[in-house]
């Protein structure tokens, strides 16, 4: 999935996507790309992954799976 189709897909949930950039820790420290989906008006990640398709996986899973 790129950018574009998580976005597009995203948006139709009334969700946003956007990348980060984050410094792990640990043995294998190094900066990482991580994919975020998220509400844009309140700047608040839902879910992250290594993939858009992971992280919008996610974040659908959070927010239809609440009770």
């Amino acid at each position: 999935m790129t950018f574009q189709e998580a976005k597009k897909r995203a948006s139709k949930l009334g969700l946003s996507a956007w990348v980060v950039e984050v410094v792990a820790t640990g043995d294998a420290s190094g900066t990482v790309e991580m994919k975020r989906i998220g509400f844009a008006s309140a700047d608040l990640p839902l879910a992250e992954a290594d993939t858009w398709e992971e992280a919008l996986k996610r974040a659908t899973r959070l927010i239809f799976s609440a009770r």
